[in-house]
């Protein structure tokens, strides 16, 4: 972890991590992923949910953002 702060696409990579994090923090405070008030869940592509599509986009941003910091600027190759 030392060594990704002091390079600065790791230090990149770090922050979009924790800004991943705190969005998705802010998306179930907000309620995003509670109810309707009718009380059916909200479904998109007419089969997932919406807490369940919230996580794959949170896994698949951090599989993208570590593909690329992996391929592109891992400082150890």
């Amino acid at each position: 972890m030392k060594e990704m702060m002091r390079h600065g696409p790791g230090r990149i990579y770090l922050i979009a991590l924790l800004l991943s994090i705190v969005g998705f923090i802010v998306l179930l405070a907000l309620g995003v992923t509670e109810l309707s008030e009718s009380g059916e869940p909200v479904i998109i592509f007419g089969w997932m949910t919406m807490p369940l599509f919230i996580g794959v986009l949170f896994v698949v941003f951090w599989l993208v953002t570590y593909l690329i910091y992996f391929f592109f600027f891992w400082p150890y190759r």
